[in-house]
């Protein structure tokens, strides 16, 4: 039983899937055996390319092999939440794409009470930078936090891909558009920042819609309790960053690759095919003195899959996991409510 890998099936065959099947081929715990698509011959064309044994000409076929362990859903976030709750029932572990669809608190309870685990794909907090930072913060090396900046922008290619050309922005493919696809990121490091402490209020102060009333661009406010406060802005209106500084009443640490890990260097195939970084990040002195800060480099699809592998095969399931889809989501649900309302402040 010790060498027993994990036997993964693919529901789709989404862009980020080639991304997270070439993880997969790496990770130590890991078996990827099938690949589905609603066409059969697109799904054996994929499953052909990217070294899968098996393909399906539909979803629920794959979900009727007996012999897969767990299920990664790329599929579109309007009909997410179906799939998750399939998987679940047929007894599959399930590694979902974010953003999340409103109703996911009962795509979870599905996976709960099948006794499956949840996980959504975000990859950055899988590396070993995240790790190495997450023990700093919590033996108080910045002090208590007090401030996050954030953001995930980058400027969208041509016009066409700006006004629906593109799944992020539009809202019939993602309800939130550019703020569910990319306003994730901040969110979510920023809710890392505080431990997945929820804000006591929140508002999106900025907005920008396409032609089809998609959020192709925006910005907001977070505030915690005892003056603690988040800002973030995303979209794809502007130069690329992919950034998060979280600030300690007696320093401060900053990753200026957040998402992709690949430094400021240009080289955005970090964030559609295998690569390996995470390298470093910047640790702050409360007096200013910053100092680069080295970490072993690693993929964070490999990471993220052995790490849900591991779960699986070690038979204990781990609440925090959907517990922290369920916090960034429900902010993210927060704030897509105050850009639709104008920029009203919104209570949690």
């Amino acid at each position: 039983m010790e060498d027993r890998k994990v036997r993964w099936g693919i529901l789709g065959t989404a862009e980020i899937a080639t991304k997270v099947v070439a993880g997969m081929h790496d990770a130590e715990n890991a078996e990827v055996v099938a690949v589905a698509s609603r066409d059969l011959g697109r799904a054996q064309a994929w499953a052909d390319e990217q070294n899968v044994p098996q393909a399906f000409g539909s979803y629920d076929e794959l979900l009727a092999d007996d012999s897969i362990d767990a299920v990664y859903l790329p599929v579109p976030t309007a009909h997410r939440n179906d799939w998750i709750k399939k998987a679940a029932r047929a007894g599959k572990h399930v590694y979902a794409e974010k953003p999340l669809a409103d109703g996911v608190e009962d795509a979870i309870e599905v996976c709960k009470e099948n006794g499956g685990q949840f996980m959504d794909g975000t990859m950055w907090l899988h590396s070993n930078r995240t790790h190495e930072i997450e023990q700093r913060i919590a033996n108080g090396d910045i002090g208590e936090v007090r401030r996050v900046t954030s953001a995930f922008t980058f400027k969208a290619p041509n016009k066409e891909w700006y006004e629906g050309g593109n799944g992020r922005t539009d809202k019939t493919r993602e309800p939130m558009g550019c703020f569910g696809d990319q306003g994730w990121y901040p969110i979510s490091a920023t809710l890392w920042s505080f431990n997945y402490e929820l804000p006591e209020k929140v508002q999106m102060t900025h907005v920008s819609k396409n032609s089809i009333d998609t959020i192709v661009a925006c910005g907001g406010t977070l505030w915690f309790s005892g003056g603690r406060m988040a800002t973030f802005d995303a979209g794809c209106e502007l130069a690329h960053r992919s950034q998060v500084e979280t600030v300690g009443d007696a320093g401060l640490i900053k990753i200026e690759d957040l998402v992709g890990g690949q430094g400021r260097s240009g080289f955005f195939g970090a964030y559609g095919e295998p690569f390996t970084g995470s390298s470093y990040y910047i640790l702050g002195d409360v007096d200013g003195k910053d100092t680069e800060q080295q970490v072993e480099p690693c993929d964070h699809v490999v990471k993220l899959v052995e790490k849900f592998s591991s779960i699986v095969l070690s038979g204990e399931l781990e609440s925090q996991w959907p517990e922290r889809s369920m916090a960034c989501h429900k902010v993210m649900s927060a704030l897509f409510e105050s850009a639709e309302s104008d920029g009203a402040v919104v209570a949690l």
